[in-house]
């Protein structure tokens, strides 16, 4: 395991197991709606600046990225550590395990090492850029189904009504018929992961933002994925509309017909 990979996998452990115990002193049923909403603000914030606080006792000189604290540059020559403590929000706030801690090295502007992590199941995937993924210490790759119909296939919904929010649902209504069946478990980054772990064949993704492609990318790329807009284009700019697949599901995926 790369020095840099071990360094943000034992500060998203810290965080987690932090995040557990608030959650476990926490009763959402006796909250009120305030309480609720102070009580995500406390965690979101607190647990990302003690990720950044952990990472910069070893990487002093380093830049760090927070979703929520925001930026902290020092040097544009030096890496830049980006971190979310919860993707995704309302699966956290409505009491569903399916979230994750982010955390992603950038080497100019590319993912060079990525973390995530779900605190509640303890899967931990993580990656180095040409060294290959891995999920609790095992390597994975992504699967070879070819046939949509034998495909379970991830997928997010798009949060608007615009134009290509209603091309993106009715891509999704399309996989319905033609897929052996589909899950939308929320977090973008973790579905991403769950391709390249094979326990989804492919996932169509809508609205991911920054964070969630930096580090699903470097993830599923390193298991043998593709990641592709919804055209099949390799460059993409957040929030993206995606594809990611093993590549002999892709063309199937971004087929109009």
């Amino acid at each position: 395991m790369q020095p840099m990979v071990n360094l943000a996998l034992r500060a998203a452990r810290n965080a987690g197991q932090d995040l557990v115990r608030r959650l476990d002193r926490f009763d959402a049923y006796k909250s009120t709606d305030q309480e609720k909403a102070k009580f995500i603000a406390d965690c979101t914030i607190g647990l990302e600046k003690g990720i950044i606080f952990e990472l910069k006792k070893s990487l002093p000189e380093n830049n760090f990225s927070g979703r929520e604290t925001g930026q902290y540059h020092h040097n544009d020559k030096q890496p830049t550590w980006q971190i979310c403590v919860i993707d995704d929000i309302d699966n956290f706030r409505v009491g569903i395990p399916s979230y994750a801690i982010i955390i992603t090295c950038l080497n100019q502007g590319k993912a060079e090492h990525a973390v995530v992590v779900n605190p509640l199941n303890g899967d931990e995937f993580y990656a180095t850029r040409g060294r290959g993924a891995y999920l609790n210490n095992r390597r994975i790759r992504c699967g070879n189904i070819n046939t949509l119909s034998d495909a379970l296939v991830g997928y997010t919904q798009p949060a608007s009504f615009n134009e290509k929010a209603l091309e993106q649902r009715e891509r999704i209504q399309k996989l319905m018929a033609t897929a052996f069946d589909l899950r939308n478990i929320g977090s973008a980054v973790l579905s991403m992961a769950y391709v390249a772990a094979d326990r989804f064949h492919a996932a169509v993704l809508s609205n991911v933002d920054d964070m969630s492609i930096q580090a699903g990318s470097l993830i599923a790329s390193e298991a043998g994925c593709l990641i592709a807009d919804v055209n099949g284009k390799p460059t993409f700019s957040s929030p993206a509309n995606l594809v990611v697949t093993n590549p002999r599901l892709l063309k199937a995926l971004i087929a109009r017909d």
